[in-house]
Parts: C-alpha cells; sequence; structure tokens
C-alpha cells in the first residue's frame, strides 16, 4: 500500500473511500509478494510458528530480523484495508484538535485528523493498538477508526499543536509566581518544594514528552537552555542543534529538579556542575541517557545525550563508504593481528564505525573485548569492559588485564596516551587484532601523533594496518533538493568550476525547514603499504605519508566529500565545511 500525503480533511475522506481490506491474504504472503522477505525465510518462521503455536508470524520474522517492526505493520495495513498517510503538510484546525483531549494525545501518541462519515479518524504510529483505540473512543464517545503514520509526522504534529498545552497545565499547577519562589526558607524545606514540584504530573510529562520527540525526531543531544526570560529547548538533529520549543522561564526549577531526580543527582546542589546517567526502555530498545548540568547566570542548564543501543549498531556497508574504500577495509580487516585506526574530531562517528567494524569482525566467531569510556552500544557476543578513572581503573590497566584473557580482537576506545599507546601496540605485536581511535585531522597524522607520544617507529611500522580519517556529513533533503547558490569563495576554493552545478535541499516540513535528512561518513583511508611502512620507520613527517598514500591512489577526504557533491547527495557548502587543506 503507497502512502498518501494529505493537505486536508477533503483528501482523508478519499483515501478512506479508496482503502479495501483484503482479509482472504496471508501476512507472510503480502510480505513475500512485497519482497520484504524471501519465501525460505517465510517458511522458516512457519515451521518455529508451528512449533510455538502462541507466537504471532509477525514476531517471529521481527525477532529474527527478516522483517522490521514498521514492515509488518505496513503488510497488515493492507492486510486490513488501513491506509498509511504522511502529515508533512496537513493543517488541523481548532474544531478537530478540540474533539480528543490532549491528555489521552500526548499519552497515546495519537492525532486527531478529522471525522468521515460520522467516523472520528486518528493518526497512529501502530494503528492495531487497540488499547490506544479503545481511550480514543471512551474519552470521545465517538466510534473512531485509525490511519498509519510514520511516528515522525506525529510527533511533530504534536509538538507544534500541543506543546502550549503541556506549558499551560505545568504553569497553572505549579503555580508559579516568580522564579525566586520559597528561596527564603531552609535548605531543607527548599528541597522538599522542588521535590514535589519535580513529582507533579504536568513536569514529569513535558519532561517524558522533550525525551520521547528528541528520541522519535533521531537526535543525538537534548540542550535546555535558561535565558533571561524564557527558557530554550534544542534537539541536536543529524549534528546542528534545532529550536524545538521555548518554555516559561517559572518552569525552569521544576524542570531540572525533574532531570536531576532521573539521573539520580543531587537535587539540593545548583552552584557546582552534576553528571547523571539515566535508562529508559522504548519499543523495546534500551535507551541510555548520559546528563549533564551546569549552573549559569540565568539558571541551570542541562545536555542529555542520546545512546540508543540498537540503532548505533549499523552494518560496515550502511555507512556510506565507496566501494573502493569498502574493499580496502575488509582487506585490512581480514588480518589476524596488527592495528587500524579511526581518527577525527569529536562527534565525527568514531564510534559509530568502531562498532561496525566489530559487527563486521563478529561473524569469524573470535574472542572480542572491547575497553571504552563510556561503553555507548550493547553488542551480544562481545565483552564489553567500562573503564573509571575515578577508581584507578584505565584504559591501560584494563588492557593489561584483558591481554591475559585470550582475546583474538581488542576494541579501545580511545588512545589518550603513551602508556595505552604502547600497550595497545604491544597487543597488535603479539597477535591481536587492535581496533581504536586518534582525535587528529587527517589519517597521515594519526602515524606522527603516535611518534610524538612516545611509540617506537619501527614497532609503529610492524603493526599498523592503516589509519582512516572521516567526518560526517548532511544528506540533503530528497523531498526538496533543488540548485544550490554558490559563492565563488567556495568555489575558488575547492577548485570546481563556475559551470558546475550543485544541490542542497530547500527546506520542507518533511526536514523540519532545514535542507537536510540524515547524514553520511566522507572519509580519507591510508592502508600502511611497505613503502608507507619504510616511511614510519624513517621517521618522516605526515605530508611525506600522505604524499605517498596519494601517489598510491588514496582519495582524500575532501575529494571523498566532493564526489558526493557531484552525485547531488550533499551540497558544496557541507563539503567546504569539512574540507582538509
Amino acid at each position: 500500500m503507497k502512502e498518501h500525503v494529505l493537505h486536508d480533511e477533503a483528501e482523508l475522506a478519499g483515501v478512506l473511500a479508496l482503502a479495501h481490506p483484503l482479509p482472504e491474504r496471508h501476512l507472510g504472503e503480502l510480505l513475500v509478494e512485497a519482497d520484504v522477505i524471501s519465501r525460505g525465510e517465510l517458511e522458516d518462521a512457519l515451521q518455529r510458528q508451528r512449533q510455538q503455536d502462541s507466537r504471532h508470524l509477525g514476531e517471529l520474522l521481527v525477532e529474527t530480523g527478516a522483517a522490521t517492526e514498521q514492515q509488518i505493520r505496513e503488510a497488515l495495513a493492507d492486510k486490513f484495508g488501513i491506509p498509511i498517510v504522511r502529515l508533512a503538510d496537513y493543517d488541523l484546525s481548532s474544531d478537530v484538535l478540540a474533539l480528543v483531549p490532549p491528555e489521552v494525545v500526548l499519552q497515546y501518541n495519537v492525532l486527531p485528523l478529522g471525522v468521515v462519515d460520522g467516523r472520528l479518524i486518528v493518526a497512529m504510529e501502530n494503528p492495531l493498538d487497540w488499547e490506544a483505540l479503545a481511550a480514543v473512543r471512551f474519552n470521545t464517545n465517538q466510534n473512531a477508526d485509525a490511519v498509519l503514520c510514520p511516528a515522525t509526522d506525529i510527533s511533530r504534529a504534536i509538538a507544534r499543536y500541543y506543546s502550549k498545552y503541556e506549558e499551560d497545565e505545568a504553569l497553572q499547577d505549579l503555580r508559579f509566581h516568580s522564579p525566586g519562589d520559597g528561596a527564603g526558607g531552609s535548605e531543607r524545606e527548599s528541597v522538599a518544594v522542588a521535590e514535589r514540584e519535580a513529582a507533579k504530573t504536568p513536569i514529569v510529562r513535558m519532561l517524558n514528552a522533550i525525551v520521547a520527540q528528541a528520541i522519535t525526531r533521531g537526535a543525538s543531544d537534548i540542550n535546555i537552555r535558561p535565558e533571561t526570560d524564557r527558557v530554550d529547548v534544542y534537539y541536536r538533529i543529524d549534528g546542528k542543534l534545532q529550536l524545538a520549543r521555548s518554555l516559561h522561564k517559572s518552569l525552569l526549577r521544576a524542570l531540572v529538579s525533574r532531570v536531576k531526580i532521573t539521573g539520580q543527582m543531587d537535587i539540593a546542589e545548583h552552584r557546582l556542575p552534576q553528571d547523571g546517567h539515566a535508562r529508559i526502555v522504548r519499543d523495546g530498545n534500551t535507551i541510555d541517557l548520559r546528563i549533564s548540568v551546569i549552573p549559569t547566570i540565568n539558571g541551570e542548564s542541562v545536555v542529555v545525550r542520546i545512546l540508543d543501543k540498537q540503532a548505533g549498531i549499523r552494518r560496515l556497508d550502511e555507512l556510506g563508504f565507496g566501494d573502493r574504500e569498502m574493499i580496502q577495509l575488509r582487506q585490512l580487516l581480514a588480518h589476524s593481528y596488527g592495528m587500524f585506526l579511526v581518527t577525527g574530531p569529536t562527534g565525527s562517528g568514531k564510534s559509530t564505525t568502531l562498532y561496525a567494524i566489530l559487527n563486521e569482525i563478529r561473524r569469524r566467531n573470535p574472542h572480542v573485548i572491547t575497553v571504552e569510556d563510556p561503553v555507548e552500544y550493547d553488542m551480544t557476543g562481545v565483552e564489553q569492559i567500562q573503564v573509571s578513572a575515578a577508581q584507578g581503573y584505565t584504559f591501560a590497566e584494563a588492557l593489561r588485564h584483558i591481554l591475559r584473557h585470550d582475546p583474538d580482537v581488542v576494541m579501545v576506545g580511545e588512545i589518550r596516551d603513551l602508556e595505552t599507546a604502547r600497550i595497545a601496540n604491544k597487543a597488535a605485536l603479539t597477535g591481536h587484532l587492535v581496533l581504536s581511535t586518534l582525535h587528529t585531522n587527517d589519517a597521515a597524522s594519526a602515524v606522527t601523533r603516535l611518534v610524538d607520544m612516545g611509540v617506537e617507529p619501527y614497532l609503529l611500522s610492524a603493526t599498523l594496518l592503516g589509519t582512516m580519517a572521516q567526518r560526517l556529513v548532511r544528506l540533503n533533503c530528497p523531498r526538496c533538493v533543488a540548485p544550490e547558490p554558490v559563492d565563488s569563495l567556495v568555489r575558488q576554493t575547492l577548485g570546481v568550476a563556475e559551470t558546475e552545478t550543485f544541490y542542497r535541499g530547500r527546506g520542507c516540513p518533511a526536514c523540519n525547514q532545514t535542507g537536510y535528512h540524515g547524514r553520511v561518513s566522507v572519509c580519507e583511508l591510508l592502508p600502511v603499504t611497505p613503502e608507507i611502512g619504510e616511511l614510519v620507520t624513517g621517521g618522516r613527517p605526515a605530508h611525506d605519508l600522505k604524499r605517498m598514500a596519494l601517489s598510491q591512489g588514496m582519495e582524500p577526504l575532501t575529494e571523498n566529500a566532493l564526489r558526493l557533491a557531484r552525485e547531488g547527495r550533499i551540497s558544496l557548502e557541507e563539503v567546504f565545511n569539512v574540507r582538509l587543506d
């Protein structure tokens, strides 16, 4: 069943009129016809279902990885005649919004779209959620039917139409008169007041909604920033901050207190920075929240890092590397020992790449141990160790112990000092495959950084398999892509002709008016060939290593990004932002 982009209730009525259930068609057959699963995968799932007759076929297919929950829902939508809609340009009137109580909308993540033939139509991520539909029917006293809609569309509409309701409800419930209320009491009384405020339902619901919408929109971070007259909430999406909403300044104290309680921090401490941690489960996925609270002159500022323990583990071929890089990378990783390094600044996707590499390597069923700070994603079949500098358990200390634990592959989250570098190099020299990261700008500089740390060049040339520098660039939104106006200075800097045409997204509701949707890696991969190994042994500078690598066919990171721009996948502005001189 194809998606229908809706603009108004008339189009909604037309889509519903075309919907026809297919009760005689089986779910498995629909999935095979849609090329979601193969005939063999269907037979395997049916065999398992016969052995476990209480399990639903869709559940078994999701469990084995043959299909996703979204694909199952779409097939069931076909079977039951439930339309699939998009709401990017759908305008809701106040009369329609009034049909369903806001608390029901926020609790069940449903959205009223209108009344068609006497039935209330609501958009739902899972239209087969009978509990949510029953709640809508009970609270509206109307017959209600559902249409299938992406969670992102629903969340954006809820944020647009209902965030003001959350704020007003919280303000009314807390009855704040000024930001300084309660300051005259004792510290114990102040803490008691803060705890009561943080436990109030509107504040709990508001923080839950902020986090849930950030996860749905694919944000990596949530920033709650106090200004002089308001509190701004930002989401970092595809590496860039986007304003999500602004709140009344009076809500700051209760909202921060709620964050502290969630992160198991000291609710009474307002003058010193604090770090916390929380874990939530959403749609069966465990999501870690790393929380930082710091005091500013306008109040306490909060940053929440979102780590989806399942979404972070991707296949190597999903990261966007070119065919040449993929072949070279797989050749390097086929070695049973040696060291491979991924380099780049913070936020360049190094950890995601390392996990994708581990995901590839573990097919060979090796004994894999990782040493991380912190452990970002859970990986089945891998022993993961989290270091603790406060307790003296450093990368170097952990490495000493795990080398006696019979590993085949060792992943070190980051090489930060000489001691860690030497132990990692020794591990590679004694028959282990070592993966790690460094903070350098380009691939060649990783070699000289280790030498500068104190690693002997002759030992490094004997163990280093290769280095890869990478960056993340934003992909153009395919729904609003258009020719990109490019400044002459940018063209001159990147060496592209005035006659070349490049593209970028103009901005539309589907991409939240940013013009971008998703990110992809660009890189330069430097395999350590015998010729480069001789240069390393001789202690030659990074530019000599890079010159040799280029002569052997290495594509520089800037050229790698420029190739994507010429394909129309990214803008020339993105190339300019990540270029390496």
